[in-house]
C-alpha cells in the first residue's frame, strides 16, 4: 500500500472460511495490504467495541445501541469505529459487533483532524468485505460534521460554554502529566462527549492531541487504557457524581456539573481566543507556539511562544507589560527560526505596543538588526519616566552603541526637545541617560533650557549633580563658570565665596587659569587648602604664569591666588620664588614670604628663601644675621671644596645656620682627605663639634649611605675625640656613639677605620686599637664608660 494511506482492518464474527483466521468466530475479517501482526494486537487489545453485559442480558434493541470511536496512541496510531449488530453468526448469544480501525506509523497521516473530529465520517465501514482483503484510507481522511467552525458555534451555544471548554480543555491539555487523573464524561449522546473532546483536543497541536487516547463509550474505565472516556448513565454508578472521585476528572453532562480545578495556562490562553478570532488561525497559531516550544528544546510552549505565535498567526497586538515582558524574554532566547519571517515581526508588535523601561531595557540588551530602534524606544521612555518625575535614577550599563547614522541625529533631537520640559533638577539625570546611550545634546539646541538649568545649579551647590557623567559637560561647566563668576561680584558675593570654598572648588579646579580673574583666584585657594594631589595640581597650574610675569603684580596675584586660604609650605615658598625672574619679587611679595618664614624654623631651605629676599630685608636684625652668617659659611664652604684645610675654619657662625647647613657641612669635611678634616674640626672650636656629633651618627647608621663614606664619618669623629685639644664633653658625646658602632659591627669593619687612621697619623690607628681592645671588655656600661673616658678621652702625655 501507498505511505500515504491508513491501514485498514475490520473486525467482527465470522463464519467458517470469511475471517482471516479461516475458522469461525471473533476475529479480523479483513485488513489492507502489508498490515502487520502489531497493528492488528493494538486493535485487538485497546480499540474495539465494548456491548454493555446488562444491556445484552435484557436482550436491548439493537438501534439502542451507540456507536463507539475510539482512539489510541501505542506504538502506532489507532482510531476505530464500531456499532452493535446483536446476535452472534451462530444467532444464539448477543455481543456480536463490527470495527472499522484506521492504524498509522507516521501521524502526519491525519493531517490536520484530530481523531475524534471523524466522528460520523461518511467512510466508516459498517459490514465485513466479500474477501479477507480491505481497501486502505487516504491520508488526510474527510472528517464528521465537526468541523473547527461548527466546533466553534456549538460550543457557544452551550449553556456556559466558555467555562466549561476551559475546563475540558485543562483536563484533557493535564493527562499526560505526573499523577493527573484521567478525564470521564458522563452521558447519553456520544456525539456530545465527541465534540468536547473533538474542541478540546483542537486546542492542543497536533502532535499532543494525537497522543491522547479516548474511547467514546467505556463499560468499565478500570480496563481501559485510554485518558479520556465516555460512560452512559446506565454504567456509570458512583462515577456520576464529579466530587466523589479523585482518579477520574468526572464531566456529567446529563447533570451540568464538573469537578472544579484550576485552569490550565493553555486554556487561559486559548479558549477566549478560539471562541472569538477565526478558529482556524488560532488552531495555526497553536501549531506554531510548539514548534517554537519544540524549537527551544521545551515539552510544552512558554507563555513567550504562545503570545509570539498570536502576533504572526492571529495578527494580534501585544496588550500590557507583562506579555511584553514576556515577549522581551522570547526573543532573548528564541527557538532557531528566521530572524526576519519571526524574530523581526515579533519585535515590531513589541515596539508598537509602547512597552515601560524594564521591557525595553531587557530588549536592549540583545543582539538586534533593530538595536537602533529598540534603543530609541528604551531612550523615549526613560526620558518619559524622568520628565513626569518617576525615574529610578542610575540604570544598568548598555550594550556597545550600535546607533545608525540618521539614528543618532534622531535620538540628540529627542534629548535636546527634552530639555524645555524638564524640571531643573532632574536635568542631571536628563543628561546622565544621554550619555549611557551614546548621545551628545547640542547646547546651541537648547540654549534656553541650558542657561535656566545652570542658574538653578548655581544656586543649588549641594545638588548631586555630576557634569563629568555629561557627554557635554566641559560645555555646561563653561555656563556655571560664568554664572558664579557674576555672582560672585554681586550682592550674592559672599554665598557664592562660601560655596567656593565648601563645594564648587572641585569641579572648577581642573578649570582655573587667571590668578587676576575673582572666580579662579577663589577656586585656586579653596583647591590649595584642601591639600592632597589637588594641592600640587593646582600650584602647578600657574607655575608657567609665574616665568614670565608680563602683566605687572602677577606674582602677588598668584601668590593670593594659591595661598589665599592656605599659607605655603617652605618647599612651595622656595619653589614659587625659584620661578620667579630676581627682579620680579616685589617688596610686597616679599612681605608675604617672610610671614611664612616667621612661622618657620630655620633650615637650608629657609635660608635658601632668605636669600631671595635679601634686597627686602630692611631692619630685620634677626634675619640679617642669618643671612649674613649663612654668606660666611657657603663661602667658607666653597673654599674647603676648592682648597681643603687652607680654607681654616668657618669663623663664627651660629648655631641654627650650622644646623641648617649642616649636611653640606658633614659632605664637605668627608670630601677631604683624611689628614685635613680632622684639624679643621678641631680648630674650629665648639660650635662646629656639636653639630658634627648629631650628623656623623647619622651618616654611619644609614644603611643606604656609600660604605666609604659611613667609614669616613666614623674615622672623623674618632679622630676629633683623640686630639687633645678637643673638649671633655665632646669626647664623651662621640665616645657614646662610637661605642654603639663598636658593638654592632665586625673586624673587617675596624680594620677599614684603620686604615683610614693611619692616613690621619700613626698614633691615631694606634690609639684606635687600644680603644677597641678595652671597649670589648664586658663591663658595666657605666664603669666602662668612665674608664674609656679617662684612658683615651683624657689628656695625652707627650
Amino acid at each position: 500500500m501507498s505511505a500515504r494511506e491508513f491501514h485498514s482492518l475490520y473486525y467482527t464474527d465470522c463464519g467458517p472460511g470469511q475471517g482471516l483466521r479461516g475458522g469461525a468466530g471473533f476475529q479480523f475479517q479483513a485488513v489492507s495490504p502489508d498490515t502487520t501482526d502489531e497493528m492488528m494486537t493494538v486493535v485487538q487489545r485497546s480499540a474495539l467495541y465494548e456491548a454493555p453485559v446488562g444491556w445484552m442480558r435484557d436482550k436491548r434493541p439493537v438501534e439502542d445501541y451507540p456507536p463507539s470511536l475510539v482512539h489510541v496512541h501505542n506504538g502506532v496510531y489507532a482510531t476505530a469505529r464500531g456499532v452493535y449488530l446483536g446476535a452472534e453468526t451462530g444467532g444464539v448469544r448477543e455481543g456480536n459487533q463490527f470495527t472499522h480501525a484506521l492504524v498509522a506509523t507516521d501521524a502526519q497521516l491525519y493531517g490536520p483532524i484530530r481523531p475524534a473530529q471523524l466522528w460520523d465520517a461518511p467512510w466508516w465501514v459498517e459490514e465485513p468485505a466479500s474477501s479477507t482483503e480491505c481497501p486502505a484510507v487516504p491520508a488526510e481522511p474527510e472528517a464528521g460534521p465537526f468541523g473547527v467552525e461548527a466546533l466553534r458555534e456549538w460550543v457557544l451555544g452551550q449553556q456556559n460554554g466558555e467555562l466549561w471548554l476551559l475546563a475540558v480543555h485543562s483536563a484533557v491539555d493535564r493527562v499526560h502529566d505526573e499523577g493527573a487523573p484521567r478525564v470521564v464524561f458522563i452521558s447519553e449522546d456520544p456525539a456530545a462527549v465527541m465534540r468536547w473532546i473533538a474542541a478540546a483536543t483542537l486546542l492542543l497541536p497536533q502532535e499532543r492531541a494525537l497522543r491522547v487516547g479516548f474511547r467514546v463509550f467505556a463499560t468499565n474505565p478500570q480496563f481501559s487504557e485510554q485518558e479520556v472516556l465516555a460512560l452512559h448513565p446506565d454504567w456509570a454508578g458512583s462515577l456520576a457524581e464529579p466530587e466523589r472521585h479523585t482518579d477520574f476528572t468526572v464531566f456529567n453532562l446529563v447533570t451540568g456539573k464538573h469537578r472544579e480545578a484550576e485552569a490550565s495556562d493553555s486554556a487561559l490562553h486559548w479558549v477566549s481566543r478560539f471562541l472569538r478570532a477565526d478558529p482556524y488561525d488560532v488552531v495555526d497559531a497553536i501549531e506554531l507556539s510548539h514548534q517554537f516550544a519544540r524549537g527551544r528544546g521545551a515539552a510544552r510552549p512558554s507563555t513567550g511562544d504562545r503570545l509570539a505565535a498570536g502576533v504572526l498567526a492571529l495578527e494580534e497586538p501585544v496588550s500590557g507589560q507583562e506579555s511584553a515582558m514576556a515577549l522581551a524574554e522570547w526573543l532573548a532566547d528564541p527557538p532557531a527560526v528566521s530572524a526576519a519571517d519571526v524574530l523581526e515581526p515579533v519585535l515590531a508588535a513589541v515596539l508598537a505596543a509602547e512597552p515601560g523601561v524594564p521591557v525595553l531595557a531587557r530588549l536592549a540588551g540583545l543582539d538586534l538588526e533593530q538595536a537602533g530602534q529598540v534603543r530609541f524606544a528604551l531612550l523615549r521612555a526613560e526620558i518619559g519616566e524622568i520628565i513626569r518625575g518617576t525615574s529610578t535614577g542610575d540604570r544598568a550599563p548598555l550594550a556597545e552603541n550600535r546607533w545608525r547614522r540618521d539614528e543618532v541625529e534622531r535620538a540628540t533631537r529627542l534629548v535636546e526637545g527634552a530639555t524645555g520640559a524638564v524640571l531643573p533638577e532632574r536635568m542631571d539625570l536628563l543628561l546622565r541617560t544621554a550619555a549611557r546611550f551614546g548621545v551628545r545634546p547640542r547646547l546651541g539646541n537648547f540654549a534656553e533650557p541650558a542657561a535656566r538649568f545652570v542658574e538653578w545649579w548655581a544656586q543649588h551647590p549641594h545638588a548631586a549633580v555630576d557634569p563629568s557623567s555629561w557627554t557635554c559637560g566641559a560645555e555646561f561647566v563653561d555656563l556655571l563658570r560664568d554664572v558664579l563668576a557674576r555672582r560672585l561680584e554681586g550682592p550674592w558675593g559672599d554665598e557664592v565665596a562660601a560655596a567656593i570654598k565648601e563645594r564648587w572648588w572641585r569641579l572648577l579646579a581642573p578649570t582655573v587659569s587667571d590668578p587676576f580673574m575673582p572666580l579662579d583666584a577663589a577656586v585656586a585657594s579653596a583647591a590649595v587648602a584642601a591639600g592632597g594631589s589637588v594641592r600640587r595640581e593646582t600650584i602647578e597650574v600657574f607655575r608657567g604664569l609665574l616665568r614670565k610675569p608680563e602683566q605687572p603684580g602677577t606674582g602677588e596675584a598668584v601668590y593670593d591666588a594659591l595661598f589665599g586660604e592656605s599659607a605655603p609650605t617652605l618647599v612651595e615658598l622656595s619653589a614659587f620664588l625659584a620661578e620667579l625672574p630676581s627682579t620680579a619679587v616685589s617688596d610686597a611679595l616679599a612681605q608675604r614670604a617672610f610671614g611664612v618664614l616667621g612661622k618657620a624654623k630655620v633650615s637650608g631651605r629657609y635660608l635658601d628663601v632668605l636669600r631671595v629676599l635679601s634686597h627686602h630685608l630692611g631692619d630685620r636684625q634677626d634675619l640679617r644675621k642669618l643671612w649674613e652668617d649663612d654668606g660666611r659659611l657657603r663661602a667658607w664652604l666653597s673654599t674647603l671644596r676648592r682648597k681643603g684645610a687652607e680654607a681654616g675654619g668657618p669663623g663664627d657662625i651660629s648655631e641654627q645656620v650650622l644646623a641648617a647647613r649642616a649636611a653640606q657641612v658633614v659632605e664637605a669635611l668627608l670630601a677631604c682627605p683624611p689628614p685635613d678634616s680632622p684639624a679643621l674640626v678641631v680648630s674650629s672650636g665648639d660650635q662646629l663639634q656639636h653639630t658634627l656629633v648629631r650628623e656623623l651618627p647619622a651618616v654611619w647608621n644609614d644603611e643606604d649611605a656609600d660604605p666609604d663614606r659611613r667609614d669616613r664619618a666614623v674615622m672623623l669623629a674618632f679622630a676629633v675625640c683623640w686630639s687633645d685639644d678637643t673638649t671633655g664633653t665632646i669626647r664623651a658625646a662621640f665616645g657614646r656613639e662610637l661605642e654603639a658602632w663598636m658593638h654592632a659591627h665586625k673586624q673587617a669593619d675596624f680594620r677599614r677605620i684603620s686604615k683610614l687612621l693611619r692616613g690621619v697619623g700613626a698614633d691615631y690607628a694606634s690609639g684606635w686599637h687600644d680603644w677597641l681592645r678595652d671597649a670589648a671588655q664586658r663591663k658595666p656600661k657605666q664603669a666602662r664608660t668612665r674608664q674609656v673616658a679617662r684612658r683615651f678621652f683624657g689628656k695625652r702625655e707627650r
